[in-house]
């Protein structure tokens, strides 16, 4: 599998990192370098053959005349990953560059508007290519889920009531999963409703760096579908029906496979 990334800010930094380099987490927060016991055990590294940094989408302006002089030659790829990036830049990747799949994530609804993001749709199905574009990144899964990233998934072993241990079988692509299942180890569930306020709690803590713009299709902001996913994700690996804690409007991007 080769995997080609073009990104720009904070997220995509943490996303690169996550990936290729776990043992960075500390960096980034979480449990800090402290507490940091390298329960990443992944490297993809490996199937990474491009990383690329581009400035800001506000640095280019409104427009840009020629999109493939920013992005400039990039390798083939089995996935894409475009990250943050001008409007006339994710236009033109169908054209400028060859991959099977592209996945372009949409932390915040600045990002992609529904338009262009139909437009990339049949560019690559013309051309019988993948297209994802989950919002946000760890809301539904893609073809990098087969290397363990996507829509967080959980092995959890109870002992009674307690949570005795966690495993991660995949990871949403910032690796906060990894950070949840070290904390809510331990963990007795004695009222759902806080056991949900802890799981969330955490969430945030990592912290999730999902926009808290509301966002017009899904009706609320990217950082509390994260939230609601990352409850509903656990809660069901523990054996608990997490149903209650969705907002009867958010069911159907929480439920989804």
């Amino acid at each position: 599998m080769r995997i080609g990334i073009l990104y720009s800010g904070e997220f995509g930094e943490r996303f690169v990192s996550n990936l290729a380099y776990p043992k960075s987490c500390p960096r980034f927060g979480a449990c800090g370098i402290d507490e940091c016991d390298f329960c990443k055990s992944y490297d993809l590294s490996k199937a990474i053959v491009f990383v690329k940094q581009l400035n800001s989408p506000e640095f280019y302006g409104n427009y840009i005349e020629e999109p493939e002089t920013i992005v400039g030659e990039v390798e083939d790829t089995d996935i894409l990953i475009a990250i943050n990036m001008h409007p006339d830049l994710l236009a033109d990747l169908p054209s400028i560059a060859e991959f099977k799949s592209l996945i372009v994530p949409v932390e915040d609804p600045k990002w992609l508007s529904p338009g262009l993001r139909e437009q990339i749709r049949r560019s690559c199905e013309e051309t019988g290519r993948e297209f994802f574009s989950p919002k946000p990144f760890c809301s539904s899964n893609t073809t990098l889920s087969k290397l363990g990233f996507g829509k967080p998934e959980f092995e959890v072993v109870m002992n009674g009531s307690a949570i005795e241990d966690v495993k991660v079988l995949r990871s949403d692509p910032c690796g906060s999963a990894y950070y949840i299942a070290k904390r809510m180890r331990g963990y007795v569930i004695e009222k759902v409703e806080d056991f949900w306020k802890e799981i969330h709690q955490h969430q945030c803590a990592y912290p999730c760096m999902a926009s808290m713009d509301r966002d017009r299709e899904i009706k609320e902001a990217p950082f509390h579908l994260a939230g609601y996913v990352m409850v509903y994700q656990f809660s069901k690996a523990c054996g608990i029906d997490a149903s209650a804690f969705i907002p009867e409007h958010m069911k159907k991007f929480v439920l989804s496979e």
